[in-house]
């Protein structure tokens, strides 16, 4: 047996797992958004019916612009902060600690983290306004206040940077340190070789984090706006998961659900392809050929 074929052997639970989990229930939503659908009676074809709709609901429109406000912000900084943890996590004597420090968030269930965050964005008693009183700044309400429950909820996502820090720090070790003594010795200090070094030949990582951490913004965010807020206040975190699961699971209007679906879907895509047109705009090599030269 070749070594090609072990690799395609090794793979093969992973499409199968693919197929039936994320490409076969994608295709029947897609089929599911043209049908009235209430898991009681029978489906009944209704055309664009469900996506007009979805449209027309203001907190349609709400929960789009609430997800795309917890993307556009977050994901630049959270890229950010995994590169610069990892800089900073690669030597010195505290690397260890400062690596455990980093992934521990992470690793936490989003239960017990929601719940960490809701006693640190305590507008009352919670530290964070303590520490923010103490310097004498205002002490904003946070998940309270319908201006404030986005940055909180921002503010809690850029702690859960463990896996973009795990692969910034793969990466900068793959690094020949001999560039950076070569950029040391031209006179180079740390902030033009991380200029002019460590960013050009880490680009393609750093873009393919980006465009991960927007998906998973987009998506992922349910769990830790629903346990933090609920959408609230005033829907101020209402995002488009949330309505996707209220019209399924409350509304038991299935085809609505699945419309919102695709949106969300093609909202995805165009993320993806304005951080590829992004990409080719820098002249960033995706592949591994140009990653290598």
């Amino acid at each position: 047996m070749n070594h090609d074929r072990r690799l395609r052997l090794l793979l093969l639970p992973y499409a199968v797992g693919l197929v039936l989990l994320f490409i076969l229930p994608a295709l029947l939503s897609f089929g599911l958004a043209f049908f009235r659908y209430d898991a009681l009676s029978p489906p009944r074809f209704a055309g664009l019916l469900n996506f007009q709709l979805a449209r027309t609901d203001e907190l349609f429109g709400l929960s789009i612009a609430n997800s795309l406000a917890l993307v556009v912000l977050p994901a630049p900084l959270r890229v950010t902060g995994a590169f610069l943890a990892a800089r900073l996590a690669r030597g010195g004597r505290l690397r260890h600690l400062l690596r455990a420090a980093v992934f521990l968030p992470s690793a936490v269930p989003a239960s017990a983290f929601a719940l960490a965050w809701l006693w640190i964005l305590n507008p009352l008693y919670g530290p964070l306004n303590r520490l923010l009183a103490a310097v004498a700044l205002d002490t904003p309400g946070w998940l309270a206040d319908g201006q404030w429950a986005r940055p909180g909820i921002a503010l809690a996502l850029l702690w859960l940077v463990g896996e973009g820090f795990l692969v910034c720090l793969a990466a900068l070790y793959d690094v020949p340190q001999e560039l950076e003594d070569a950029a040391a010795v031209d006179g180079a200090g740390t902030w033009a070789t991380l200029r002019h070094v460590l960013l050009p030949l880490l680009a393609p990582v750093l873009l393919l984090l980006l465009a991960r951490d927007a998906v998973l913004l987009l998506q992922d965010t349910f769990s830790l706006t629903w346990l933090l807020t609920g959408g609230g206040p005033y829907y101020a975190t209402y995002t488009l998961p949330q309505f996707i699961y209220e019209a399924a699971f409350d509304r038991l209007d299935f085809g609505v659900a699945s419309a919102a679906l695709w949106v969300l879907y093609v909202l995805t895509g165009l993320i993806l392809a304005f951080v590829y047109v992004v990409a080719r705009q820098w002249q960033v090599g995706l592949s591994e050929e140009e990653f290598l030269l």
